[in-house]
């Protein structure tokens, strides 16, 4: 049963989490706790001239947002968008509607995958990076979810803050012990997150497909992984590439 208390004691509990399986273990059993069915927390920075670009992702277990990134909806949210400008958190339901495209596209897909309402909490730093706890409730009647989103909303925004300041402190753990990509390999490993074959890349970078090769197994050894995609996830959670 929750109480406030025990998501005090939540909050405390952020403080000492070490790696980002164990914040999202963590992001997601508060989330629970609150009557949440899924919970995302993504690192971003944005720039005028370089727009909007994601740094790190610590919880990418739900169909939807893997969806949500193989189309770069992060571009055209306007709910991300808002966050990026503003402190304060925003509630969204699947009854919203926009003026654009994209976003609605967005929110009609978001609806097929069973998400009904939900609430985007923001937390800035002062390098220009933020980052958003995306919580939301699936499948349910969309006047109990947006009921939900209403009496839990004032609680978010301090587990936003507490898990900000958590993944950067994991990132900077993690930045100390990283290995040493060169930029070759974060190019090749760039190009091959985007989609692209080794002989796509190398048309490219002008260089040959074995030579992508080469820096693409380079890369996987030193991030410790067997596998292409592997090494991309690893890469991506490391802040090594961005999407």
């Amino acid at each position: 049963m929750f109480t406030l208390p025990r998501y005090l004691h939540s909050l405390e509990q952020f403080h000492t989490v070490r790696t980002l399986q164990e914040l999202t273990q963590l992001l997601s059993s508060v989330g629970q706790s609150l009557g949440y069915d899924n919970v995302v927390q993504g690192l971003q920075s944005y720039s005028r001239q370089g727009g909007l670009h994601v740094d790190s992702t610590s919880v990418i277990s739900d169909n939807w947002h893997s969806h949500y990134l193989e189309n770069t909806y992060y571009r055209v949210d306007p709910r991300v968008h808002h966050c990026a400008r503003h402190t304060t958190p925003l509630m969204w339901s699947g009854a919203d509607e926009y003026e654009n495209s994209q976003p609605t596209q967005m929110m009609r897909e978001a609806y097929d995958f069973g998400l009904r309402a939900g609430i985007y909490a923001p937390t800035h730093s002062m390098d220009g990076r933020f980052s958003l706890v995306c919580m939301s409730l699936r499948n349910a009647p969309l006047a109990e979810a947006q009921d939900q989103v209403r009496h839990t909303a004032p609680l978010i925004p301090a587990l936003a803050a507490h898990a900000h300041e958590a993944v950067l402190r994991i990132l900077r753990a993690d930045s100390a012990q990283e290995p040493v990509l060169t930029r070759r390999e974060c190019e090749c490993l760039q190009w091959a997150a985007a989609g692209k074959t080794s002989w796509e890349i190398g048309l490219v970078l002008s260089i040959a497909e074995r030579t992508v090769n080469f820096h693409l197994n380079n890369a996987m050894a030193k991030l410790g992984c067997h596998s292409r995609q592997h090494a991309i996830v690893k890469a991506l959670m490391q802040g090594l590439v961005g999407l």
